[in-house]
Parts: C-alpha cells; structure tokens; sequence
C-alpha cells in the first residue's frame, strides 16, 4: 500500500529527497483515483528510480491547492525537492513510467 503523506511530513519526503519522488493527490471519494489506486500501489512497490506517495487533498488542502488545484487525480514529479512535470487525470501504467524517466 502506498505511503500518505501529510502537510507536516511532505517537506521530509518530497523537498528533502534526493532523486525523484512522484506524489498522486488524489480524495477517497473519487472515482478516477479509486480506478488508479492498484496502479498506484503497484508504482509503489516497484517504481525503479523513484519513491512513490499519495496526499489525500482532503486530509491535505493546502498541498491541494498548491499541486493540484484543476482536479486529481494528479501526479506530481518532483526531483531533488523541485517539480518539474505534471499529469492530470486517470493515466496508464506506460504513461507514469515515462513521467519518472523524464
């Protein structure tokens, strides 16, 4: 199961990490993020070159605001601490493993 982060531990996990981390916001009540969440445990159990955690926007609103303010789910790359890609949306396995090798 994936890793949630919260406002207080996302600076640990996300800005103070080194290499690339790939964050899905994503609400328990949403069905696009329910349909992607075996996809997204699976990213996270195997995700080579990349640590992968959810923030629920809920639990998380302004991480929400900030990351995804035009819906979710939306997948966030970061590297060493800084974001540098975007997809919004439900997205395919292929589709998140070129966002990591970017």
């Amino acid at each position: 199961m994936t890793q949630i982060l919260n406002e207080q531990d996302f600076e640990q996990y996300v800005y103070d990490a080194q290499g690339k981390v790939l964050v899905e916001f994503f609400a328990t009540w949403c069905p696009h993020c329910q349909k992607m969440q075996p996809l997204v445990d699976q990213l996270a159990e195997d995700a080579a070159g990349a640590q992968v955690y959810q923030v629920d926007v809920d639990q998380s609103p302004d991480l929400a605001a900030q990351y995804a303010p035009d819906g979710f789910p939306c997948f966030v790359l970061f590297d060493n601490g800084e974001k540098t890609a975007q997809l919004l949306g439900e997205q395919s396995r292929e589709a998140l493993a070129e966002l990591i090798e970017r």
